[in-house]
């Protein structure tokens, strides 16, 4: 319950952002998701974060909102002419139950049939991963994309609880 409220208090939060920025200084479309563009959204939700390089050298946002939302935004689908026009999101999950590979699978399968905004992996043994992806090629609004990275944080909120009573259940 604690959860809910915090991304309920992300989403009002980032409504009076909208309601109280200048015209002028919140972007309209995103053609391309440089510095500027990712450090704006990840500012309307109120999150901390650190740029880090991966190893082939790309940016990594390592983000965190409230007290439990831990994700991570990597602009990608790069080039000189258009800049990044894509943005991957991950969260990652440790697990710590002890279902089989098969049973893991199958909770992976169930939670990807049924939520189509982004889909979970397994990551060896021990992790599971969530992952999102925001395309710009064309352009979109910001409102869209602010949109996308909020409906992510309730998909990491759906993961979290999904994965917490599917522990609980194996034992």
């Amino acid at each position: 319950m604690r959860v809910l409220g915090a991304i309920a208090a992300l989403v009002l939060a980032m409504g009076a952002t909208l309601g109280s920025a200048p015209a002028l200084a919140q972007p309209q479309v995103v053609i391309q998701f440089d510095a500027p563009t990712v450090s704006r959204l990840l500012l309307d939700v109120q999150a901390t974060w650190q740029v880090e390089q991966d190893g082939n050298g790309g940016t990594v946002y390592r983000a965190q909102a409230g007290e439990t939302l831990a994700f991570a935004l990597s602009p990608r689908a790069c080039s000189a002419e258009q800049g990044c026009v894509g943005l991957l999101m991950l969260a990652t999950f440790t697990r710590n139950d002890e279902r089989s590979r098969s049973e893991i699978d199958e909770f992976l399968n169930v939670f990807n049939n049924l939520n189509a905004n982004s889909k979970a992996v397994r990551a060896g043994d021990q992790a599971i991963v969530l992952q999102g992806y925001i395309n710009s090629v064309y352009g979109i609004s910001y409102a869209n994309a602010q949109a996308q990275l909020l409906v992510f944080g309730q998909e990491i909120e759906k993961m979290r609880r999904e994965l917490t009573a599917f522990s609980v259940q194996g034992r």
